[in-house]
């Protein structure tokens, strides 16, 4: 009778066992499926401590500077809680609530009238050494993180050759 009840209570400690495994699984894989972020955004320390500068562009004809319009658009894009997910798109643009840490970037120049996804393949076309891509997609290649970095780098580097650049610092009043 003794010998009865402990394996009674064994198959019930190893059922309960089996079906928290269980749960722990379908939990775990609905956290690494759906990742989000946080909706609340920090308080800003900075608020008036750092002096705005505008750019003198308005490259979409809008009335708002360009540095104002990729603010905006990246705070647009940002507030859609897109969910991460990498993923090619016929169009270039994920449309369906999906994106990749690159997605904000694009997002944010269109806001301001650029196409990245134009521009990223243009360079690309042009500077293909600089690249390492063996067939280049335009549909893909802007939303890739290594040649953003070649194609903002060489980019920042022609713009600032044409233009004096302002750092605002609190701190050290420079």
């Amino acid at each position: 009778m003794a010998d009865q009840r402990n394996r009674v209570k064994r198959l019930i400690i190893i059922v309960l066992i089996i079906v928290l495994c269980i749960i722990a699984a379908a939990v775990l894989t609905l956290l690494s499926r759906y990742q989000h972020t946080s909706y609340r955004r920090p308080d800003n320390q900075y608020s008036g401590a750092i002096e705005y500068s505008h750019s003198s562009v308005d490259k979409d004809g809008d009335g708002i500077d360009d540095q104002v319009d990729i603010l905006e658009g990246t705070l647009a894009y940002v507030d859609t809680h897109p969910k991460y997910k990498s993923k090619y798109y016929n169009t270039g643009y994920p449309d369906d609530g999906y994106g990749v840490c690159t997605d904000v970037v694009a997002n944010a120049m269109k806001a301001a009238g650029y196409d990245l996804m134009e521009l990223v393949s243009e360079d690309i076309a042009a500077h293909p050494d600089d690249y390492d891509i063996v067939k280049p997609d335009k549909n893909i290649d802007f939303r890739r993180v290594r040649n953003l970095k070649v194609y903002l780098s060489s980019e920042l580097m022609m713009r600032t050759e044409h233009q004096t650049l302002r750092t605002h610092t609190a701190s050290s009043g420079r």
